[in-house]
């Protein structure tokens, strides 16, 4: 498999590790290999941390997903990544990002790298789950918020 899961850095200690975050990890530590590609524009993370317009936290999440959409995926061929991941970093990637994963979708839990993943579970049929791996290799899966039906929407409104 090209991907094997979704991970914070905090809960990924070893793998085939791959940031999607716009620095490639090195605020949190991490200096491993990274596809920036994949990482919000400054203006979008600038935004949704800031919220000028007091926005609620379900319309400033949404409001996230539907720039995020447009701006990296709306014209994305999922297939296309797929390959470009599995010649740039093999197979069994770990995509990662900093927040921690949680069950409900708000502003602390939610993080890019699982609407990418929710949005090639879509596109793709292909499961990514998110999990933890220790630094012996151990992986255990953890249970998160699931966007498919915000990003289904998105699909049908553009």
């Amino acid at each position: 498999m090209i991907i094997k899961g979704t991970s914070c850095y905090a809960n990924a200690k070893n793998g085939n590790l791959v940031s999607i975050t716009g620095d490639g990890g090195n605020a949190w530590g991490f200096y491993g290999n990274a596809y920036k590609k994949m990482s919000p524009r400054l203006y979008l993370w600038e935004y949704y941390d800031q919220n000028p317009d007091n926005l609620s936290e379900k319309e400033l999440i949404d409001w996230y997903i539907k720039e995020f959409y447009n701006l990296r995926l709306k014209d994305l061929n999922p297939n296309e990544l797929m390959s470009t991941f599995k010649e740039k970093f093999g197979e069994d990637i770990i995509l990662l990002c900093h927040e921690l994963p949680g069950l409900e979708i708000n502003k602390e839990h939610f993080c890019h790298r699982r609407l990418l993943a929710d949005w090639i579970e879509l596109e793709t049929g292909i499961i990514v789950p998110e999990i933890s791996i220790d630094e012996s290799g151990k992986e255990t899966s953890e249970e998160i918020y699931d966007l498919k039906p915000r990003i289904k929407k998105l699909i049908k409104k553009y």
